[in-house]
């Protein structure tokens, strides 16, 4: 054990410059070339009218498009963690910062499950109300602009400039 820090004093070697960043850079990276491939078949394909599509874009885009850059970051991010000197931070949260993300992640699932049947408006509004006032925002015109203003406006961008089909629901 003495021989090999005596040897690698100068240098170190690759497997020693692996840290949590270069970790969770890989996992990214696998993260979105599964996702990548994957995504035909989890999204439905465009109705069809006289052979034509309804829809001026495929519904797989975006999803894919984000895929890519996510991927292209990925590399990025990798090629920079080994000279990355930070620790893990996640290793010093308390039971405050646990509960956040904890509360954070079941809203966000809440919201998967609620897209479908409320439509994409009424649950952002919803799911962007609740973490704002969770996280802790009391300003009621930030908090008018983030549950009213910006779903729509996200709905209404997509769905009539970009031709990009969303879930409709109750309200839209």
């Amino acid at each position: 054990m003495e021989e090999r820090s005596k040897k690698n004093t100068g240098n170190p070697s690759w497997r020693e410059k692996i840290n949590f960043n270069t970790k969770v850079a890989v996992f990214l990276i696998l993260f979105s070339i599964l996702f990548y491939v994957l995504i035909p078949y989890q999204i439905a394909k465009p109705k069809l009218f006289m052979g034509r599509a309804l829809m001026g874009m495929k519904p797989t885009l975006f999803p894919r498009l984000t895929m890519i850059g996510l991927l292209g970051l990925s590399v990025w991010y990798f090629i920079h963690s080994f000279n990355l000197e930070e620790r893990n931070l996640f290793k010093d949260l308390d039971r405050k910062g646990l509960t956040r993300i904890g509360v954070t992640f079941v809203i966000l699932v809440a919201y998967a499950l609620l897209l479908e049947p409320l439509g994409f408006v009424l649950s952002s509004a919803l799911t962007v109300g609740a973490l704002t006032l969770y996280l802790g925002n009391r300003n009621i015109f930030i908090l008018f602009l983030v549950i009213i203003v910006i779903p729509l406006a996200i709905f209404f961008i997509f769905t009539r400039a970009l031709h990009v089909s969303l879930p409709e629901g109750l309200l839209f």
